[in-house]
Parts: structure tokens; sequence; C-alpha cells
């Protein structure tokens, strides 16, 4: 053995003992109650462990031959290292991950189990239907099922980008280049894309290896059936069009993009059968036809989306936004304001979510003029093309975005912005591979170590905004045990005639999760929750709740309410006067406790006294 490789073994074994340690000793530190930030919460060891070994991966991944067992076990540690540091709040043993949207997938995973709902009949049934497939398959509950359902779409999406990245790249290091830009995890922003059960991030991780059988598939010579000497199916082809049903199960909004890549890609194709007309070379012209796979998906599509009303509510908006205009900076400037009274800005927050994103999608962009330019080296045409069906794959979904940004249809922009940024790292990935679009004259081993700064120097900010944390001024998604033991026992032991009540609003993610997702006051067995969405207005809270409300009201306060308010926000809407005042009202009784969880009872005007 060659003291290089006794070097590469070293660093490496030394990487695998160091994030083996740390997880081992996050693992026995569970929460004991709730945590505002996983990140303070967990041992330093499993930072510094996750730290050291990402270093030695991408240390000896891009120093090593590819395809060597050194390069593939370097290649392991790293996505072992992004889907640690992903899944962390399973390493250290949440009860559940996702106080908000997730609590809702929840309780339609638990209605698909018990057979109150048929996948069928629902929008999106493609992370539940496979939480309960695991459910059925291992006996754990739906709330571990759902996330583990996480890992597995992270997985998918490091793996497939790093080989989308090899399709393209001349490089013979491309795939380790891949890997490690996709565990920056650019997708994830926190505010329309999140970590936790979330199906359109699960639809967004599913995109590369939509892409990567697109790649494969517009060069492949294999068939299944063929008719008058025209191959018109192949393996591949196959398997292309079942990953472009799948993400519309998944999602059908996230999930049309990729529908809108083949599209794409189908248009490019039209265009280059058209220049050959002209007398102008064109390689994709000679490429197999995507007409197949952007018929039947399209038309899937068609028949699955419109029997929702949800699916056809938000093409109503779209619409009614763009025929009679919309401000998408109000929900801007009133976020600005708050974080202004915190003594932040919208500047600060900015750099620390989306800094290294858009640095990135400047590479990203000047990668895409130089392919639609003619710019690129003509000594890869195979790479050329494949990056001008990946630059007219990101135009309609780049016009999308600015589409759902003029109006202002919520926070729906981000998710495409989420979307976006997988083009966004195979582009950039590929641009640091080959040089493009400016080619340094770099040495082998000055290209590794610039390569490799730079990836310690992107890794630690996007590790800092993956999870919810005070970083970022929100609170974490972690749902303790007593949380969802103290609401149980409140649905179970209440007075159906008192109302619901609750600072930012009531319990309906918790009603949700234990009886099943609705959209109304009724749960799916007929149980009515009036007030579960019902926010305690922040002139109310403290000061006049007996007097405000006409009815008796339940009010649940976990421990989550006061750190979010008094140590986050610094009592900038629900202040520790307010509540004092609360506790300390003689019309408001305690009457369940658990420590992390209380429920009140709030004597309204018209209650018996």
């Amino acid at each position: 053995m060659s003291s290089k490789r006794r070097r590469h073994v070293a660093v490496l074994l030394v990487g695998y003992v160091l994030y083996t340690a740390g997880v081992l000793v996050a693992a026995q530190h569970p929460p004991t109650g709730y945590e505002i930030s996983i990140y303070t919460a967990t041992p330093m060891l499993f930072w510094v462990g996750s730290g050291v070994a990402f270093l030695a991966a991408v240390l000896v991944g891009l120093t090593v031959p590819g395809g060597t067992a050194r390069h593939r076990l370097s290649l392991l540690l790293g996505m072992l290292v992004g889907i640690s540091v992903a899944t962390l709040p399973m390493i250290r043993d949440y009860y559940y991950y996702g106080i908000g949207d997730a609590l809702s997938y929840l309780g339609w995973t638990r209605m698909i189990a018990e057979g109150a709902l048929n996948p069928v009949n629902f929008l999106y049934p493609g992370i539940h239907s496979t939480a309960v497939v695991l459910t059925s398959m291992s006996g754990l509950p739906p709330r571990r099922t759902l996330q583990l359902v996480v890992p597995v779409f992270i997985a998918l999406y490091v793996l497939f980008t790093g080989l989308c990245v090899a399709r393209i790249a001349g490089r013979s290091n491309a795939l380790a280049v891949g890997v490690f830009f996709a565990l920056l995890f650019l997708p994830i922003n926190n505010i329309h894309t999140y970590i936790f059960p979330y199906p359109t991030s699960a639809a967004i991780f599913f995109t590369p290896f939509a892409l990567y059988l697109l790649f494969r598939y517009v060069g492949d010579g294999q068939s299944l059936l063929t008719v008058a000497g025209r191959r018109v199916v192949t393996p591949v082809g196959l398997l292309l069009t079942l990953a472009g049903i799948t993400a519309i199960l998944l999602h059908p909004q996230s999930g049309a993009n990729v529908l809108f890549i083949v599209a794409a890609g189908f248009g490019l194709q039209v265009l280059a059968h058209a220049s050959r007309r002209y007398g102008l070379a064109n390689r994709i012209a000679d490429h197999r036809s995507l007409a197949p796979q952007a018929i039947v998906v399209g038309l899937f599509f068609a028949v699955w989306t419109p029997r929702f009303d949800r699916a056809t509510g938000t093409l109503q908006t779209v619409v009614t936004g763009l025929l009679y205009g919309a401000n998408p900076a109000d929900e801007i400037s009133q976020s600005g304001s708050s974080l202004s009274a915190l003594g932040s800005g919208l500047d600060e927050l900015f750099v620390k979510i989306f800094l290294v994103s858009a640095v990135l999608s400047v590479v990203a962009g000047l990668v895409m003029l130089a392919t639609m330019s003619g710019r690129l080296d003509d000594r890869y045409p195979d790479r050329n093309d494949l990056l001008r069906y990946v630059t007219f794959g990101f135009i309609p979904v780049f016009m999308l975005f600015g589409i759902f940004f003029i109006t202002s249809v919520t926070r729906q922009p981000f998710r495409y912005l989420g979307f976006m940024m997988v083009f966004v790292t195979i582009l950039v990935a590929v641009a640091v591979s080959d040089g493009i679009p400016v080619s340094f004259s770099l040495s082998e081993k000055n290209w590794q170590a610039a390569v490799a700064v730079v990836l310690v120097l992107l890794i630690v900010p996007q590790a800092l905004i993956l999870h919810q944390s005070p970083h970022m001024y929100k609170d974490s998604d972690h749902v303790p045990e007593t949380y969802m033991e103290g609401h149980v026992t409140t649905f179970e032991q209440r007075d159906p005639s008192v109302w619901f009540a609750g600072p930012r609003g009531g319990p309906r993610r918790f009603v949700d999760a234990y009886y099943g997702t609705t959209y109304s006051d009724y749960t799916p067995t007929g149980e009515h929750f009036p007030g579960k969405e019902e926010k305690i207005p922040f002139r109310v809270f403290g000061n006049n709740e007996t007097t405000f409300y006409s009815h008796c009201r339940y009010v649940p306060l976990t421990s989550r309410d006061y750190e979010k308010e008094i140590a986050l926000y610094e009592g900038f809407r629900y202040s520790a006067e307010d509540f004092r005042s609360f506790r300390q009202n003689p019309d408001i009784y305690r009457v369940q406790s658990n420590g992390d969880y209380r429920l009140y009872f709030v004597r309204g005007e018209d209650c018996l006294r």
C-alpha cells in the first residue's frame, strides 16, 4: 500500500470514527422538554464529529480516482453526515418533528392507515401512502414511518444529483463534486420548503431522479417495443414516465415541474429538427423523442389534478392576481417591520437564508448564458447537449416563480425557488467540475484544494438554516410527547360546549394529528371543535379575555408558547406580563397540566357562574 493510499485510509478512518462517536452521543441525549433550537441542544461532539467527517470525505473524495473503494467510502461518509444532520431530530428521538403542516399530514396518514381516506381521493397521497406501507411492514406507528420517509428522499436527492452531474460533466471526479454540492441542501429555505415530512420537499428531492432518467433516455438505444422498425418503448423511457407520474402523486404543483421539464426537453428537440431543416447541424435532433413521456404524464396530470378543489382554487387565485393585480410587497413589508422591532431586518435574514443560494444562482445563470449563446467547449458535445436540456427545463419553472410572485399567492413562490435550486445545484457542480463558464488554469491539486475550501465555507451557513431555529428568528418544529399527551387528554376529557382559542391560534394541528385532517371545525368522525383555529388578539391576551369572549373557552398553553414569545420574540406580541396576568386572572382556571402543557378554562361573559 502506497503512502498516499495509507493517508487516505487514515483520514477516512478518523472521519468514520468521529462521525460514529458523534451520532452515538447525540442518540444518548434525547430531549427532556421542548427545544427551541436543535443546534444548541445537541451535544457539541456531534457537530465536531460531523464537521471533521465531512472534511475527511471532501478531502478524500476529490483526490482519489473514481470507482475505487476509497472514493466510494468517502462519498458514503459524506452522505451519512448530510443525512444525519438532516434527520437529527430522529437520531435524538424527538417524538415528532413538524409542528405545523406536518401534524396535518400525520392526520391524513392515520386516516389512510385506518381506511377512512382512500388515497385515490387525496390530492397528494405519495408520502402518506409510503408511510402507511412502512407501518404495515414494520409495525411502527405512523408518526415514526412518516418521519422515516424523509431520509429516503434525502438519500435519493443526494445520490441522483451526483449522478446527474457525473452524467453531464467531463471530469472524472464529477460524481464527488455533485454529491458534495447536493449536501448543501439548497432547496430547503424554511419558508415553503422544509426538512420535516412535507410533500413539496419530497417532490423536489425526487426531481434529480427524474432528471437523471431523462439524461439517460435521450441517448438510450434499448427497446421494449418496436413498431414499424421504430423503438417506441424503452426501459428507461418507461421509468421516466413512471417517475413523472410519481412526482405528481407526491405533490401535483411541484410534480408538474417535472412535466414542464420533459415538455421543455421535447420543445428543444422540435427546435433541433427545425434548425436541421435549415441546414444547421444539431445533434439533439438525433435524440430519442420525449413526446411519449410528455403526452402520458401530461394526460395523467390533466385527469388527476382538476378533481380537487385545492388545485383549482390555487389556479383561480393566480388568474385573479394576474387580471386584477396584487402587491407582493405587502407581506414582505409586514415581515420587515416585525424584524425591525426585534433589532434585525430583511437584509440580515436574506443574508442568513439566501446569500449562498444567490451567489451560486449567479454562477448557474452564467452557465445557462454560456449554454444558450453557444460559448461552451465544442470538445464536449454530449455535455453541451445535456446542459441545453437543463437550461430549457429551467425556463418554465422560472416563469412560474415570477407568476406566483407577481400574483402574491402567499408563500408559493418559495416552493418554486426551492425547485429552482435543484437546477442551480446541478449547474454549479458541473461548472466547478469542468470550469464553466470561466476556465481557470489550475493544477489538479490546486483545483481540489479550491473546491474543498469552497465547500467548507458554504456548508456551515447552509447547515445553520437546515432546521428552523432562533438563528433565522423562528422556533423549532419539535413536538414533545408531553404536547401530544396533553392535547389528547384535553380532547378526550373536554366539555364539547366549550370553545377553543390560543395565542397565534387554537389546537387545530393537534386535532388533525389525533382525529384526522379536515378543513372544518368537525373531525372525520363528527366531533365538533369550535374555535380550533381561533387566535387570541394581541391586545386581549392577558388583559380582558373574560369580557372579550362570550362563550367559555379552553386555552392550551405550552412551554413552546412561552419560549417563542418571550425568549425568541422578546414579548413583541405577547409579553411576559401578559402571560403573568393571564395566569393570575381570577376568572381563568388551570384545569390540566403535565409540566410542558397546561390547559386553562376562561369564563366568558355569558358563561354560567
